[in-house]
């Protein structure tokens, strides 16, 4: 008997032991859990340079934060003038420091309510209540007092600031709209010569309708699906067959097609252009996994993106395991951007460029000899393609000096072994011209419009 109770209290006992192991161990994982989350929280809501929280913790708090104020309150977007010409004065760090030092002076200036926020670069946002008594001491205020001057080292900085200032009510508590309408405000303090604050008003509504009124429509579009993408054909310029597709981005609206040319400048200022550009990544790439399986004449696919993906390097391991899903050969894919932009630094253009020629895509410049510092973008970036624009080629056969521009240009890429593809090819005279050049890929109305995928199937099987 004394051998059983001894046996039963040492089993006990184990068992108590490895349960408080257990429960141990359960806590220490959540704790570890708990400060992970924390960790990658502040990644993701802090702002390292300024000690505030940045725009998407605003986004994703943006309800509870208006109701802990209990009382009407303001949205105030701030810009700093100018300030590209700060940072080349006085170089990054000082730079930096004169970015903290600005956000100080906010914190003061809204204590104790701890409501600024930056957007990026010099961008910020303060909330702040709102009457009709101190609003305008307020607005005044603000700006004064990020007009006083700046000491940093043996520099005396002065600056402008310029705010767009939207009150917002019950009726819209949205974040998104909040965020446009005090940018159109904003927008509106630029125009007029910087250096002051413009509250949204209706009139500058009734002046920014059509931007509003795209903006709502892309975001309905990405809401109900309303993108859809069409394939122009390039084709070899010796036989006519089509080698290649470009895809291109539509959508559907009421009883009308829109494109690229009436959204994509909408979506890139209001900042819902990644959410295209990512569709248009995603259901190209299944497009050309679709034809792959039906034919094997086709030798690339062309896809368009922003310029505005230049800065967004998150964007390249989006294109890579989207390609890594579907089996894609990365050679088959060009990654298409236009030229028609200039970039704050060529460096991060080019780097952006090796980091997808690093995955083996291919990458080219769009609209070519129609943008910005051509000569810098292809000593800097190792490009593997050129698109000429079609301004160029319009009536190129009586056109002498666009005629030298297209031969330069095909020397040039010859130099820097680039490929050379020629849109805009729209008569038999432009396609004889252009064939006694040399050159291969070619595409234009005088081949085919954009098609659907179906058409683009039938296409390709009869040839």
């Amino acid at each position: 008997t004394n051998v059983l109770v001894a046996q039963s209290l040492y089993w006990v006992g184990l068992i108590i032991f490895l349960s408080f192991l257990f429960l141990l161990g359960l806590a220490l994982v959540l704790l570890n859990r708990k400060k992970t989350l924390k960790f990658y929280q502040k990644l993701l809501y802090d702002d390292s340079l300024t000690e505030t929280k940045n725009i998407n913790y605003l986004r994703e708090h943006f309800n509870n934060i208006l109701v802990g104020f209990d009382q009407d309150v303001a949205m105030y977007y701030i810009n700093i003038d100018n300030f590209k010409n700060y940072n080349d004065l006085l170089g990054h760090q000082l730079a930096n420091v004169l970015l903290q030092t600005i956000v100080k002076r906010l914190k003061e200036l809204v204590a104790p309510y701890d409501s600024v926020y930056r957007v990026h670069s010099d961008h910020f946002i303060v909330i702040y209540p709102s009457s009709k008594l101190n609003d305008d001491e307020f607005s005044n205020k603000m700006i004064q007092t990020l007009k006083e001057p700046y000491t940093l080292s043996v520099h005396n900085v002065k600056l402008t600031v310029s705010v767009g200032r939207y009150l917002i009510t019950s009726r819209s508590p949205r974040f998104n709209e909040t965020l446009l309408r005090s940018e159109l405000a904003l927008h509106e303090a630029k125009l007029r010569g910087k250096d002051q604050i413009v509250y949204y008003t209706s009139s500058v509504k009734r002046k920014n309708h059509d931007a509003f009124s795209t903006y709502r429509l892309i975001k309905d579009a990405l809401r109900e699906s309303n993108f859809f993408l069409e394939y122009q054909p390039i084709v070899d310029s010796s036989n006519g067959n089509t080698l290649a597709l470009e895809a291109l981005i539509r959508i559907k609206h009421k009883h009308k097609i829109l494109y690229p040319v009436d959204i994509i400048a909408y979506a890139e200022k209001y900042h819902l252009i990644e959410d295209i550009d990512r569709y248009v990544i995603r259901e190209a790439f299944e497009a050309y996994k679709r034809f792959k399986d039906i034919t094997d004449k086709l030798k690339f696919m062309s896809v368009n993106i922003s310029t505005t993906e230049i800065k967004n390097f998150s964007f390249v391991d989006y294109i890579v395991t989207e390609a890594e899903r579907l089996d894609i050969n990365p050679n088959e894919i060009t990654i298409e951007f236009t030229e028609t932009y200039l970039p704050d630094d060529f460096s991060k253009e080019a780097h952006f460029i090796k980091a997808l020629q690093a995955h083996g895509f291919k990458v080219a410049i769009d609209d070519f000899g129609s943008g910005y510092s051509s000569m810098i973008r292809l000593s800097q970036s190792k490009l593997d393609k050129i698109k000429i624009d079609r301004s160029l080629i319009t009536d190129i056969h009586k056109n002498i000096p666009n005629q030298k521009i297209v031969e330069t240009v095909i020397r040039l890429a010859d130099a820097f072994t680039m490929d050379v593809i020629v849109e805009g090819v729209e008569t038999q005279d432009d396609l004889t011209y252009l064939q006694n050049k040399n050159i291969r890929y070619l595409q234009g109305y005088y081949f085919s419009k954009s098609l659907g995928e179906s058409a683009c199937v039938a296409l390709l099987t009869k040839q």
